[in-house]
């Protein structure tokens, strides 16, 4: 089934939106580093169903890969989250070093149970350096 309004005009609101967070992802990197924040990239808020993101950005003249996985909690570690995605079970590694919020506030990678929904952030592969997870 066509989408006219996609096919005809050449992008919906909801791709128009995604473009646009996603070309402003380096820039909000590049500035918190050149501020001194020296800490990861926020999670990006990216619209729509999703459950896996890969996003290559340039950030300092050097490419690097942001990975986005949302899900559900089926298994969880003091070293890795496995999560619930349509089709997949990914799992995902985690360090002393991830930063975790739980309904927004900061909180540890003990706080986190099954059956929450989590969205995490990976750098190049590496393990998450960020955590945003709610409660059931």
């Amino acid at each position: 089934m066509l989408n006219r309004n996609v096919t005809r005009r050449g992008d919906s609101r909801n791709v128009r939106r995604l473009v646009v967070t996603l070309a402003t992802l380096p820039l909000l990197a590049c500035a918190g580093s050149a501020a001194g924040a020296g800490g990861p990239p926020q999670i990006p808020r990216i619209p729509g169903k999703w459950s896996h993101v890969e996003l290559n950005v340039v950030i300092k003249k050097v490419p690097h890969t942001l990975i986005v996985d949302r899900g559900k909690v089926i298994e969880i570690t003091t070293t890795s989250v496995t999560l619930r995605e349509p089709g997949v079970k990914p799992t995902i590694p985690l360090t002393d070093e991830t930063i975790v919020t739980l309904d927004g506030r900061p909180a540890s990678i003990s706080s986190l149970r099954r059956k929450m929904t989590v969205t995490t952030l990976r750098v190049d592969g590496g393990a998450a350096v960020r955590v945003r997870a709610t409660t059931v």
